[in-house]
């Protein structure tokens, strides 16, 4: 007769036993860190593991094109992985492998094994609204950063200081400072290599447009003073925009190549920290990108408010980066995989990602102010390759802002506070995923053809190729019209 102590034996051997025969959560996913990270060593996984008690094998591949491969695979049945992390998938890559039985529709378990990311969207309903698709599925979980960097301006106030001359608070005011920058060597170097505005191509010159009282998105839309959607190019402001352009290539406030030079990832990762400060205006999240850190501290934001005293900025990224994690049909325990996730939904999760382990990977002094410990032989490269996930390519979660922005790193906190004033002007021209599917590859079709030839006839006026009159003028916009710039403000007015 078997004791109630041998039972109790027995039954805990079981447990153990299926707990040993477990196999773990399998992981996969687009890994753009230049750091070379490697999921399998990285410690990320592992404590993880120790915060959720699930066990995962995960490995990141690094070559995009491989990546593309695997997905295509996975359409077609081929699913070798339980959960795709850091996924990086478009909403049609979405769509395509929920129709394909690839991956699963999360909406009916969201509320039963995330209670994190349930909050988030019982919180924010228009968060949930960006990652649900038209017809109630949701194929993957977003990354949620209601403080991501603003896309700025940014001018050399040290510079200004220098020269006697105040913060711009006028288009006229900025032209006059920058061609005081061109041509008055504050960097002191003796020779004329300061660039007043070096702003390459014409995207990053049409960041100008709301000192004219315009925020207009990738689309080439913007709204007006009813609040309507119209093509940005047809407002009187834009031709304003286009003149100032003009005016600041012939009086070389430009670079002489600023309409076909392109930005070079590679030399702005290998610039030299010792070179010299060139640029009097650049475009960037944060000027480390590319300038020397020393420099970082040298230059504001540049908020002038538009013709009607109104200060406005484009909101580009927004809160919600979706595509970042999806279930696989070869998933046993999907809900297991979503408690895994659902841990990046909170603070103690999300550090993992972001900054690792207090005591380990990082301090926190008397005022609250943390910064990565590198003692020894660590350094904060060495750091985001082997401890943390949060660069390269998007991952899911809940970006820890509260924590991030209490850094010790003045270089830092000054960007920080820099995009916090951009981000309380910015605004989205439409939402995210407004159009049913088929209007969406519509729009697109619309927009390659019209940004095409937006940007082509910027750079013609502003380089004087063509002559910025009435007629020409005219005959451009009846271009744009003839290529569907009405057709494609019509489709997301109706959206609206």
């Amino acid at each position: 007769m078997m004791t109630k102590k041998t039972a109790a034996l027995l039954l805990t051997m079981i447990l153990c036993l299926g707990a040993c025969c477990a196999q773990a959560l399998t992981v996969t996913g687009l890994e753009t860190e230049l750091l070379e990270r490697d999921w399998s060593t990285n410690l990320f996984f592992a404590r993880m593991e120790a915060l959720t008690g699930v066990s995962v094998q995960a490995s990141g591949v690094s070559d995009e094109e491989e990546y593309a491969k695997m997905l295509a695979a996975m359409e077609k049945g081929d699913v070798q992985t339980d959960v795709l992390f850091k996924a990086e998938l478009s909403r049609a890559q979405e769509i395509a492998l929920l129709d394909s039985g690839a991956i699963i529709d999360l909406a009916p378990l969201i509320a039963e094994s995330m209670p994190n990311l349930s909050a988030l969207l019982d919180a924010h309903p228009e968060w949930r609204e960006v990652i649900t698709l038209e017809d109630g599925r949701i194929a993957s979980l977003p990354l949620l950063n209601e403080h991501e960097r603003q896309v700025m301006l940014w001018i050399n106030r040290a510079w200004l200081g220098k020269l006697g001359i105040a913060m711009p608070t006028t288009v006229t005011e900025l032209t006059d400072a920058l061609l005081a920058i061109r041509n008055g060597d504050p960097n002191g170097n003796g020779k004329a290599d300061e660039v007043g505005a070096d702003l390459i191509g014409v995207y990053e010159m049409r960041w100008l447009l709301p000192y004219f009282g315009i925020v207009a998105d990738d689309y080439n839309l913007a709204r007006n003073a009813a609040g309507e959607i119209v093509f940005a190019p047809e407002l009187p402001a834009y031709r304003e925009f286009i003149a100032l352009l003009r005016d600041w290539t012939e009086r070389g406030v430009l670079r002489e190549d600023a309409f076909t030079a392109m930005h070079s990832t590679e030399a702005l990762n290998e610039r030299d920290e010792d070179a010299p400060v060139t640029s009097g205006m650049l475009l960037s999240m944060t000027p480390y990108t590319h300038i020397s850190a020393n420099a970082v501290s040298d230059y504001e934001p540049v908020l002038l408010a538009g013709p009607d005293g109104t200060t406005r900025w484009r909101d580009l990224l927004g809160s919600v980066w979706t595509g970042c994690f999806a279930v696989t049909s070869a998933c046993e325990d999907p809900a297991q995989a979503l408690r895994w996730v659902d841990a990046l939904y909170a603070e103690e999760g999300a550090l993992l990602g972001y900054a690792g382990v207090e005591g380990e990977d990082y301090t926190v002094d008397s005022e609250s102010r943390w910064s990565f410990d590198l003692s020894g032989n660590r350094d904060v490269s060495k750091i985001r390759s082997q401890v943390l996930m949060y660069t390269g390519t998007a991952m899911p979660g809940l970006y820890p802002a509260e924590f991030i922005f209490r850094v010790d790193s003045d270089i830092d906190q000054h960007v920080f506070a820099a995009s916090e004033k951009a981000r309380a002007v910015s605004e989205r021209v439409t939402q995210a995923y407004c159009l049913t599917t088929a209007d969406q590859e519509r729009a697109d079709a619309l927009s390659a053809e019209l940004g095409r030839l937006v940007d082509t006839g910027i750079a013609r006026f502003a380089t004087g190729e063509a002559e910025l009159t009435d007629e020409n003028y005219d005959a451009w916009l009846t271009e744009l019209k003839a290529a569907g710039s009405d057709e494609l403000t019509a489709l997301f007015q109706d959206a609206q």
